[in-house]
């Protein structure tokens, strides 16, 4: 201190110091060491993923990889003792699964289950990885509302530990008038799969888009899977293809009549897709299949790719993107568009045979369908609605 100081001065002088320079650069300074020791430490530790759809034929070889690249997983499940039984059954090559995986038993209709998935989790989450659906599921439940909650649940505050969230959707989800999702909302009407799939998506974008800290912000990957088959049937039926990479596109472009509605993939090649998407950085949407030249564990592809843009997150006639009603309403519209095309066709087929008879009548009746499906997938089946 400068001699020009009284003693009192100093003292003054000094607890001033103290007070307002020193034990705050003090404490501040601790707390940012134990804010990056335990960023580190968390880095260091192994990965804990959430599953939702562990236990189906794709889940299980997603959890299995998991496991063995040293993932600690807890799977959300509806029965945990039939989850314990299929995993402590997939033992391989005297790896004890099961000590490394938690089983947290709920429904994805119930929000507390959901609650509890994240927030009883015995290690900080770092992963979520969304499969759960299929054929007995209820997709306006599962796929979107399910998927809505996890995606708000992993954006949350308490859960800023999380830096990674992959789902698995399903390619033309924006496209109510392909033949694809014709098809799959006929099946599925009551709960309309690709509306569905679709609004699941746009939960997670608009969760994404509202983490306001760069430092916590939500990277992700939406798979939108063309085209499914068992690996049995897969090698079984398409051996060349079962050789082969796999396809990436964006924009839902794929044309039901190519490789992705036939041979597609098998569901060995879906589950690398998602282990390759694990880790990436960034926010994307991408088109899968097969018949590709991209290696099943790639991702360094995706610098290539065009990230969301979730500030156009937006239906494209104008309407809010959590507007779920507009977006049923179209593919409802839809169906019943494809129904009634249906019954004239089949009206008309009827007057044919019984003015021709049955021979020319049946042929001028599949003549006719033939040039429908044409006009129809040539006009409308490409309209894409988002």
């Amino acid at each position: 201190l400068s001699p020009m100081i009284s003693p009192k001065h100093h003292y003054i002088f000094s607890f001033t110091f103290l007070s307002f320079v020193l034990i705050p650069l003090t404490t501040s300074s601790f707390l940012a060491t134990i804010k990056t020791a335990d960023a580190l430490t968390l880095k260091q530790s192994p990965p804990v993923a959430l599953l939702t759809g562990a236990t189906g034929r794709t889940g299980q070889i997603v959890t299995n990889e998991l496991l063995k690249k040293g993932f600690q997983v807890r799977i959300f499940c509806r029965d945990g003792q039939k989850a314990k039984e299929i995993f402590r059954n997939n033992d391989d090559n005297g790896i004890d699964y099961l000590k490394n995986i938690e089983f947290c038993q709920g429904d994805l209709g119930n929000e507390n289950d959901i609650q509890a998935a994240f927030s009883n989790a015995s290690k900080k989450l770092t992963h979520v990885i969304f499969m759960a659906g299929g054929e007995d599921a209820d997709y306006r439940v599962v796929s979107y509302q399910g998927l809505a909650k996890f995606a708000q649940k992993a954006t949350a505050v308490e859960c800023n530990t999380i830096r990674h969230f992959v789902v698995i959707s399903t390619a033309w989800c924006t496209k109510p008038y392909s033949i694809a999702s014709l098809l799959f909302n006929t099946l599925y009407f009551d709960t309309l799969p690709m509306a569905s799939y679709y609004l699941g998506e746009q939960a997670l974008r608009k969760a994404a888009a509202g983490v306001t800290d760069k430092n916590s912000s939500l990277n992700y990957v939406i798979l939108r899977a063309g085209g499914l088959n068992s690996d049995e049937r897969y090698a079984e039926k398409y051996p060349d293809a079962a050789t082969m990479g796999l396809t990436y596109q964006q924009g839902d472009t794929f044309d039901f009549f190519g490789i992705a509605g036939r041979p597609g993939m098998s569901r060995s090649q879906l589950a690398n897709a998602v282990l390759s998407a694990v880790d990436v950085e960034g926010q994307y949407t991408v088109e899968v299949t097969g018949s590709g030249n991209v290696d099943l564990n790639d991702s360094s592809f995706y610098q290539e790719l065009r990230q969301d843009d979730n500030s156009k997150a937006v239906i494209a006639n104008n309407r809010d993107d959590d507007d779920d009603t507009a977006v049923f309403d179209t593919h409802t519209q839809a169906v019943k568009q494809l129904k009634n095309t249906a019954i004239a066709a089949s009206l008309g087929g009827i007057a044919m045979i019984g003015i021709y008879g049955w021979f020319q009548g049946l042929v001028l009746l599949l003549s006719l369908d033939a040039i429908i499906i044409l006009l129809w997938s040539r006009f409308f089946a490409n309209k894409q609605a988002y």
